[in-house]
């Protein structure tokens, strides 16, 4: 499959290969995904392999360059064959989406994407937090900057695939002393966080996306 889709012409051919993944991957498993709420690696292997995971990233970074039209599109077919996988797909693609419209100017994020890319790799997100009754505009968890580390901690009733995630982007109060509503993301990669369950998750036809509660304590280079 090409990795760049610009045209209506090439959009076109990309659903039909959707479909395709559909019809031999994902309706394949989606029973027994949600039957054991597993997480749908075949699934996600499928898509990684199709490249569509860095199907929003721009052109520029080798990404496919689709708009946020197209990407729902891509979303909605994928639902046509298993709930979970397209669920995981859409939320993946809401943090990429958060790289690709606030971080540009940043170089370490403009090579994340070239390396999310190269590598197909799954981002996940910690929103919701214990405490703040459901405001994702407020958060309890800060992050703390100590030179060129930093450290947080957050109590999130849901992670979903977060055992699964190659990155997680935290939503968090800028520092411990900032408002609530003052909020930054920071991305956490594997190796830089630990993970302790604090809930389970089972939403028939959802199953599949592992949205469990963790305690999420990451420390890393700031």
């Amino acid at each position: 499959m090409s990795t760049r889709c610009s045209t209506e012409v090439d959009f076109d051919e990309l659903l039909k290969e959707v479909h395709a993944l559909g019809k031999s991957v994902l309706r394949v498993h989606a029973a027994d995904v949600d039957k054991m709420a597993r997480f749908p690696s075949e699934s996600v292997d499928a898509m990684r392999e199709a490249r569509l995971l860095s199907a929003y990233v721009p052109e520029e970074y080798g990404g496919m360059g689709l708009n946020l039209v197209q990407v729902a599109k891509i979303c909605e077919t994928l639902g046509q064959y298993c709930g979970s996988s397209a669920m995981i797909y859409a939320m993946h693609k809401i943090q990429v989406a958060c790289v690709v419209h606030h971080a540009q100017q940043s170089e370490f994020f403009c090579d994340y994407l070239r390396q999310l890319v190269e590598e197909q790799r799954l981002m996940a997100s910690a929103t919701t937090e214990i405490g703040t009754g459901g405001d994702l505009r407020s958060s309890i968890c800060a992050v703390e900057v100590s030179g060129d580390q930093f450290k947080l901690t957050k109590k999130a009733p849901v992670i979903s695939y977060g055992d699964f995630a190659d990155e997680i982007l935290v939503t968090c109060r800028s520092a411990p002393n900032a408002p609530a509503n003052e909020q930054v993301h920071v991305m956490v990669r594997k190796g830089e966080y630990t993970a302790v369950p604090l809930s389970t998750w089972d939403t028939m036809g959802f199953r599949g996306t592992c949205s469990s509660g963790f305690e999420l304590t990451a420390t890393g280079n700031a």
